[in-house]
Parts: structure tokens; C-alpha cells; sequence
């Protein structure tokens, strides 16, 4: 572990925590939206520019109310009570998390729509895009706990992987 004290080691760790979740919603959403817009860019000639974007937002807001639906459920669940508003208003945060991803999508499908790009070369330009994402929250992270660039790098490449999976999968299976 590095020695060097930063910012965000000095806030508490409850305040952590809750990035930590919500950090984990966001990538969770990314790899769900590669699957998504990789389907979307594969079968491009089939959907406008409206239903593009309605499957993206759509998806993502899916993501966000069922997070919220099983945060509620589990919750009465193991402690036989409703969800202390507290506990609820950190689960919408961590939650929030699942929306941002598809902001890169929904502004390239969008410039697509004004005539910038096809539509298709929006698809990939999101899909690269949430790819890169993917890949720097792995290297901030990593460089938190490891000084070998080497080792960084191997370790995002690795998880970079995941996504490049996402994609190839939804390619191979023909979606």
C-alpha cells in the first residue's frame, strides 16, 4: 500500500463505503450496457435512433428501480422490518450509480440523430467509450494499492477482459 496520504483516505469510512457501492453499481451497469449496445450496434438496420435510445435508458432505469426493489426486499427480509430511511437514502445513492454509464451512449446516439454519425458508429463509439471507462476506474483503483506500472496494467487489462467478453459473447451469439 502506498504510504502517500490522499483526500479521499482521510474521509470517513462510511462515506468510503458508500462510493464503494456506488463505484460497484457503476461498473455493474457498464457491463450490462456493453451487452446491450452491443446487441443494439449488431442488429443496427432494425432499430431508429428513438428506440436506441429508448433501450438505453430503459435499461439502465431497470437496473436502478429493480436495485432499489431488492434493496427494499432483502432488507424486510432479514430484519423483518422496513428499510430505515437512512439505510434507503444510501441504497438511492449506491443505486445512482447504475444511471451514469449511459450518458456517453445516450449523447452519441443523440449527435447520431442531429446527422454528426451513423448510428452504428455511434453503438461503437459507446461501446469503445464504456470500455475505456471500465478500464481507468481499473487503474485508479489499482494504482491505489500497487506502485508497479507493470502490475497495473496487467490487472486492468485483465478486468478490461470482462468487457471484451461482454462484447464478444452478444457478437458470437448472434444478438
Amino acid at each position: 500500500m502506498k504510504s502517500r496520504t490522499r483526500r479521499f483516505d482521510e474521509l470517513p469510512l462510511e462515506v468510503r463505503e458508500q462510493f464503494a457501492e456506488n463505484t460497484k453499481e457503476r461498473i455493474y451497469s457498464t457491463i450490462t450496457l456493453l451487452a446491450v449496445i452491443t446487441a443494439l450496434w449488431h442488429g443496427v438496420a432494425h432499430h431508429s435512433h428513438m428506440g436506441a435510445l429508448a433501450t438505453i435508458v430503459g435499461s439502465v432505469v431497470a437496473l436502478w428501480l429493480a436495485t432499489l426493489m431488492s434493496a427494499r426486499m432483502s432488507y424486510r427480509a432479514v430484519h423483518g422490518k422496513s428499510v430505515p430511511t437512512k439505510k434507503y437514502r444510501e441504497a438511492i445513492y449506491a443505486a445512482s450509480g447504475l444511471l451514469t454509464p449511459a450518458v456517453a451512449p445516450v449523447f452519441f446516439v443523440l449527435l447520431s440523430a442531429a446527422g454528426v454519425m451513423t448510428l452504428k458508429t455511434a453503438l461503437l463509439v459507446s461501446m469503445i467509450a464504456l470500455l475505456l471507462s471500465m478500464f481507468i476506474f481499473s487503474v485508479i483503483g489499482s494504482r491505489r494499492i500497487y506502485d508497479s506500472p507493470l502490475r497495473i496494467l496487467t490487472i486492468s487489462l485483465l478486468e478490461l477482459s470482462i468487457g471484451l467478453g461482454v462484447v464478444s459473447l452478444k457478437l458470437l451469439a448472434g444478438e
